[in-house]
């Protein structure tokens, strides 16, 4: 180890941190693609932006509580966490409903997708040296999946902060009261994204297994600062709902006699009179069962085709979306499939970076896939790339490649 670090030290010596023109690409790349967006498709006001989170910040807004997912009064749901719904009720107060509320919460996604950058780097830059942070950042700064991103009004740019952030601090992770504190934010981050909880779990276990604990203390923590949302919706909907209540209609959404893999349109109770009429007729809860009850019994009755369209979705995932695939989503994979690959050689990082490329996407090879689900992990895409590129332009120079380390970089 001591004889590599010591053959590294001229390249990282003359290796200089680009990040402050990094940002300013970062910056200048989201403005230009949000107004050639908007002067393709004209800026429209929250109200019409169809999503299921600005139904209920609506309700929120009229004073009905957390209800309503569809665009009509409805009663209490759970049909996603309240983080995004309430968040972008704030802004509906402050900036009202219309184009300037818009415009609001893309510039605050816009802020996140920039603060992402920023962490890419510093991250890169930290487990595998300068340049490898400098390509990162780059990378992370114009691949166009993250400049398209903060056009949708969801919690996919804060999603993917908080994944970053989580590889950042998971080697910090050493004692009770890391690990409490640890809990505590999942908790929050499971109220924002629950899909997000078991990478997170397994990333908070790689850390505890390298301090050779067990969190018990962190697992308080999270069982308690989590346990009003699961209370609230026993109390209100009357029955035991934990995280969602939309598993089994997002399961149906992508398994049934007409699924082509995809979410189908025009069948949610927002558009289809007869979903309408039934979603209103047996409440949420019976109507997600039911939901979940029909795409059960055909992926039983059909095995063959539910294999058939997981490994559809399994590809629609890893290339940006069969109906929008991004020109960048397949060579930023390949690029850090590569990195993760050379990686192999340090195998504590090795497992830290492969958790969440193979436990987030699980729900969304069984349901349905959407481009901007995989949004979320290319930051973390973008971070192998750019270790990959830099051990490609070592190796051309013949010059050390980089060694990856989870010390704190001396940089």
């Amino acid at each position: 180890m001591a004889s590599t670090t010591a053959t590294q030290t001229p390249a990282h010596a003359t290796a200089r941190s680009h990040l402050p023109w990094i940002v300013g690409l970062a910056i200048a790349a989201r403005a230009v693609v949000a107004v050639f967006y908007f002067r393709s498709y004209q800026v429209i006001s929250l109200v019409h932006w169809g999503y299921e989170n600005v139904s209920i910040a609506l309700a929120i807004l009229a004073g009905q509580g957390f209800s309503s997912p569809f665009y009509f009064p409805s009663g209490p749901t759970a049909f996603m966490p309240p983080g995004y719904p309430v968040l972008i009720a704030g802004f509906m107060r402050i900036l009202g409903t219309g184009v300037a509320a818009t415009i609001g919460v893309i510039t605050f996604q816009l802020l996140l997708s920039v603060i992402t950058v920023v962490l890419v780097q510093k991250v890169t830059r930290r487990y595998f040296g300068v340049r490898a942070g400098n390509f990162a950042g780059l990378l992370c700064a114009l691949a166009e999946p993250l400049l398209i991103a903060p056009l949708y009004i969801w919690d996919t740019c804060l999603s993917a902060l908080i994944l970053v952030a989580a590889i950042a601090v998971a080697p910090n992770l050493r004692r009770k009261g890391d690990f409490a504190v640890a809990g505590f934010v999942c908790a929050l981050i499971a109220l924002i994204n629950p899909a997000l909880l078991p990478t997170l779990f397994a990333i908070a276990a790689w850390a505890a297994w390298r301090a050779r604990t067990i969190p018990w203390l962190g697992i308080l923590v999270f069982v308690v600062a989590f346990s009003p949302w699961p209370l609230r919706n026993y109390a209100v909907m009357h029955s035991f709902i934990p995280l969602r209540s939309n598993f089994g209609y997002e399961l149906w959404q992508g398994n049934h006699p007409a699924s082509d893999g995809e979410t189908p349109p025009f069948e949610t109770p927002a558009v289809n009179a007869q979903e309408h009429s039934l979603f209103l007729a047996e409440g949420e809860v019976r109507y997600m069962q039911r939901k979940g009850t029909l795409a059960k019994a055909w992926i039983k009755a059909h095995p063959g085709g539910f294999a058939r369209l997981t490994l559809h979705r399994f590809v629609r995932f890893w290339v940006g979306s069969s109906k929008s695939p991004g020109p960048m989503t397949v060579p930023l994979v390949g690029a850090a499939l590569v990195g993760l690959v050379l990686l192999w050689r340090s195998r504590q990082l090795f497992i830290l970076f492969a958790l969440p490329l193979a436990i987030y996407p699980l729900p969304y090879y069984i349901t349905h896939s959407d481009a901007r689900y995989q949004f979320v992990l290319d930051p973390l895409l973008a971070i192998l790339a750019g270790y990959a590129c830099e051990s490609f332009f070592a190796w051309c120079s013949r010059r050390a490649a980089p060694s990856p380390t989870l010390a704190p970089s001396a940089q």
